[in-house]
């Protein structure tokens, strides 16, 4: 490990961590629902609302979210 430098698994934490205000500024930028967001996460309107509150989040929802983040295009334009 090299001094101040975060690990990649610090870095993953720290996305993991910010996976809330991620959804939901993608979320918004595409301007969808929370129900229409969850129906293309392919899970249910109540887990996308819990994961933008902030509460425990599963792995599997979590993996989800991100391959979701990942497909939206550069500057979050729609």
């Amino acid at each position: 490990m090299s001094g101040n430098l975060p690990t990649p698994y610090a870095e993953l934490a720290d996305i993991i961590a910010s996976l809330p205000l991620l959804l939901r500024e993608a979320r918004r930028t595409r301007r969808l629902s929370l129900r229409a967001a969850a129906k293309e996460l392919g899970m249910s309107f109540s887990t996308v609302s819990r994961i933008e509150a902030g509460d425990d989040c599963a792995l599997s929802n979590a993996i989800a979210v991100l391959r979701w983040l990942d497909r939206m295009p550069i500057g979050g334009a729609s």
